[in-house]
């Protein structure tokens, strides 16, 4: 690994000192264990408690949160680390989709294939399969079930609560709301005729997952009448393309199959998309060195105005759009600077509580 001069802004003095970095590691971890180093050394950067610390390389500031091969630095000059004022002005928001939406939509179309398993084969009584009416309320209910299942149970295991709970809740919710969809629907005039049959049978598709989903994002220790109207929308709307994709005519278990993942993939979405872009800010905990997050290792927590999410002994919360650290007794590291006061975070930081290391995205902007 290459060695990079860091020259470093102290109360007496301008100095350097070398350290090697690894070009295929995001640099703000790097620069942590650099500032650690210095600090066991006695050097401390100069600045004052508004400021924040930036890196700089020929004059440009660096984003920490990429890798020195993607920020076309070398060691032919040093890598400056100084303190500045921080921005006053708003954070831009993160677009991006959070992964735990994706992570959700896996786990959903994972409760899908389930569905469509169970559905091929488990053979039910005649008296069940000779009633259209009441096969759809079993097929719905499955589905709401075995999707409802496996999203609360991602949404657990992310957030470190209980993965037994959430998979009982999801059972009973998701397959709740699933049969007051397909029952909803029987009462829809007309459904004798062909295109009524079609139409009842769409309708039924989009109401269940419309209630499942809403059921489900009740799931949390923070409701919103927004989120909740959200995940009703995404729902109905992705319902009732699982409903028209289940009545194609055709290659039938194609379909149906089809129609059984893109239900489960809706669930995931629905419950958990309004959850996440809807927050200001979202805490990841950094994976293990050379790793990325996975459906099943991703930890992700949340952070809702007026909410205060515990981090060990610190805690990140948000008022008013603003999201600030509350920082631990002994002092908690950000972006390479040590707070010990309450102070607002920037966007896409690194928090450090006590040798755990969690990436602060910013949802929304400050206003």
């Amino acid at each position: 690994m290459p060695s990079y001069l860091f020259e470093v802004t102290t109360a007496t003095d301008t100095e350097r000192y070398p350290f090697t970095v690894d070009h295929d590691r995001p640099l703000g971890p790097q620069v942590t264990q650099v500032l650690e180093e210095l600090r066991q050394r006695g050097v401390v950067l100069r600045g004052g408690h508004s400021e924040v610390l930036g890196v700089y390389w020929m004059g440009r500031e660096l984003d920490v949160s990429k890798r020195p091969v993607e920020l076309d630095i070398s060691p032919a000059r040093p890598i400056e680390l100084r303190m500045r004022e921080a921005s006053v002005a708003a954070v831009a928001a993160d677009d991006g989709l959070p992964r735990g939406v994706l992570a959700s939509a896996m786990l959903g179309y994972a409760g899908g294939v389930v569905a469509w398993l169970v559905a091929a084969l488990v053979s039910l009584p005649s008296h069940f399969t000779t009633d259209y009416n009441r096969l759809d309320q079993i097929t719905m209910v499955l589905l709401g079930a075995t999707a409802g299942a496996c999203v609360l149970a991602g949404v657990a295991l992310r957030g470190r609560g209980v993965v037994l709970l959430a998979i009982v809740s999801g059972i009973v919710l998701g397959g709740l709301g699933s049969l007051i969809g397909a029952s909803a629907s029987l009462l829809i005039p007309g459904s004798s005729s062909v295109r009524g049959f079609v139409v009842a049978r769409v309708a039924g598709w989009a109401l269940s997952a419309g209630i499942a989903a809403v059921l489900l994002a009740c799931y949390s220790r923070y409701l919103d009448p927004r989120r909740l109207a959200e995940s009703l929308l995404v729902g109905l709307l992705g319902g009732a393309a699982c409903g028209v994709i289940f009545a194609l005519p055709g290659p039938s278990d194609l379909w149906q199959g089809l129609a059984f993942v893109a239900f489960g993939v809706t669930t995931g979405v629905a419950v958990a998309g309004p959850a996440l872009w809807r927050a200001a800010a979202i805490v990841e905990l950094a994976p293990i060195r050379g790793l990325v997050p996975e459906i099943l290792t991703l930890r992700e927590w949340p952070v809702y105005d007026g909410s205060t999410v515990e981090f060990g002994a610190a805690k990140i919360g948000c008022q008013d759009q603003r999201v600030a650290l509350y920082p631990a007794p002994e002092g908690t590291l950000f972006q390479g600077r040590r707070f010990s006061e309450p102070v607002f975070l920037e966007a896409n930081g690194e928090l450090v509580v006590r040798g755990t290391r969690y990436r602060v995205r910013m949802v929304r902007a400050a206003p």
